[in-house]
């Protein structure tokens, strides 16, 4: 695939429509995702985003609309095909796998990526090819020291590192990262906005969050969804001075 152009989307979202009866989930909704940003999309419970975004991987297919990435229309492609082009999505459905360690679950990942079969009954933790990059991603996520640690025995917190790895070692072109601070503790919650300000350093990052905390110290653009409309982008300065995201969204407190 191309490379795109330095100002040109990785991802391309427009006039997508989606509909369950008389319900309408995804209104003509375009937005894009720039190279090196984190757009965040947020919106009220019920506003459509886990509709878009299962929209956007290929889980559910919109009635109308175009999807590209990186300049390719991918509107025909299933959620697997998307993936292998680098679109990355985290968080709402997750691959770890409890009974491995750390190490074992980002190898897995590795492995996956380069098109390599992993088989636990060979000497594995021994192939560098493997265990050098998985072991670079552990680190990248913040969880150094900690690789031999059984996933089903990490913290709530830990976990979310451990997702974020594993997306990393599948060289993505573009992360889709679906509420990443539910239930983190204020602390778990600064480590990982620190994590993700970085992240954006490997690919453009279109995060779902109700965080506004978060949101609003890591989003260079924010979307607002309600009911399944996109009704402001924008700067985080825009957004927190629209009268019409004060109303439907974020308070007279914002």
């Amino acid at each position: 695939m191309p490379e795109p152009k330095l100002n040109e989307p990785i991802l391309e979202i427009r006039g997508l429509r989606k509909s369950f009866g008389a319900l309408v989930a995804t209104d003509d909704v375009s937005l894009d995702l720039r190279p090196g940003e984190i757009h965040a999309l947020i919106g009220p419970n019920g506003a459509g985003k886990s509709t878009l975004i299962k929209q956007i991987v290929g889980e559910i297919r919109p009635d109308a609309g175009t999807i590209r990435f990186e300049g390719q229309v991918i509107d025909t492609l299933d959620a697997a095909a998307r993936a292998r082009l680098g679109l990355a999505r985290s968080f709402q459905v997750s691959s770890v796998i409890p009974d491995f360690t750390v190490l074992q679950n980002v190898m897995l990942a590795v492995a996956g990526a380069s098109g390599a079969v992993f088989r636990f009954h060979l000497p594995a933790l021994a192939d560098r090819k493997l265990t050098e990059p998985a072991l670079f991603h552990i680190e990248q996520a913040g969880l150094a020291g900690r690789h031999l640690v059984p996933a089903a025995t990490l913290s709530h917190g830990e976990r979310r590192k451990l997702e974020i790895a594993m997306a990393l070692a599948l060289r993505p072109r573009a992360f889709l990262l679906d509420e990443p601070m539910a239930g983190m503790g204020l602390e778990g919650g600064r480590q990982l906005t620190g994590i993700l300000a970085e992240l954006r350093n490997e690919a453009p990052i279109l995060l779902v969050e109700h965080d506004m905390d978060a949101v609003f110290a890591l989003a260079d653009r924010i979307s607002v969804l309600v009911y399944g409309r996109i009704i402001a982008t924008g700067s985080v300065a825009e957004i927190r001075a629209n009268p019409e995201v004060r109303r439907s969204y974020l308070g007279e407190d914002a």
